[in-house]
């Protein structure tokens, strides 16, 4: 484990032992961290390359690195969740994506569903601001991909094509996660989460229908925001590393 700060910078910062950080990134770092010239930070990019860093000048917008190769924390779970969200309002949607991003997931795909209760505007790439922060305060250094948005339809076909399994959450019941089995090599799995109101039966039995396990997460009628992060922790703690 490293024993900095993990920073986030696009490949692009990087020039073989020389990183520039510019911008909102280099003002985090001098005046939320408060790091000088020798200061000792970590990055990493989009392509999970991991360096240690000693700061060499600061100015008020870029902060100059000297870079070395270093070993990448051990923060990733062998299991690859892909997320799938029935699109949620405002911050719900947020929290979603930063809670099951420290929690490991590797994907989030926002699903338009019967009960979505808004009509779908980009906020891809403020979905995607929050899965870098979350990446770096939880010292992942995978930043995982929000995808566009896409029909429920659409993933079900996705599924079917694939193969992959996947589990669909239902608070009209279903299987708890440990009473499900994975197939023995599996390492990637669809988790299926509703928006406000959950899914119709057509949706379920949908998604059912191209191999998607039926679960439930207890008794209780939980908001959808909840769900999804409840959803992933257990699927991490039965599947995953947190067992």
């Amino acid at each position: 484990m490293s024993n900095g700060p993990n920073i986030y910078v696009e490949s692009t910062a990087i020039t073989g032992a020389t990183a520039v950080i510019t911008a909102e990134t280099a003002r985090y770092i001098l005046t939320v961290l408060r790091y000088k010239t020798g200061g000792e930070l970590f990055i990493f990019d989009e392509a999970s390359r991991y360096f240690k860093g000693i700061i060499t000048s600061c100015a008020k917008n870029a902060v100059t690195l000297s870079i070395t190769p270093h070993p990448a924390p051990a923060t990733e779970s062998p299991l690859s969740i892909t997320l799938c969200q029935g699109l949620l309002k405002g911050a719900k949607m947020d929290l979603v994506v930063q809670k099951t991003v420290e929690l490991g997931v590797k994907r989030v795909i926002p699903l338009v569903t019967a009960r979505t209760q808004l009509d779908y505007t980009r906020k891809i790439d403020r979905w995607q601001k929050i899965a870098i922060e979350a990446s770096r305060q939880s010292m992942r250094v995978v930043v995982p991909e929000i995808k566009e948005a896409i029909t429920l339809t659409a993933l079900t076909d996705e599924i079917r094509a694939e193969g992959t399994p996947a589990v669909i959450f239902y608070e009209a019941g279903g299987k708890s996660l440990k009473e499900i089995s994975l197939p023995e090599q599996t390492k990637t799995i669809y988790a299926i989460t509703g928006p406000e109101g959950g899914f119709t039966v057509e949706e379920v039995k949908r998604a059912e229908s191209v191999g998607a396990v039926i679960a439930t997460l207890g008794r209780r009628i939980l908001r959808a925001e909840t769900a999804a992060i409840s959803a992933l922790t257990l699927m991490q703690f039965v599947f995953g590393d947190m067992g």
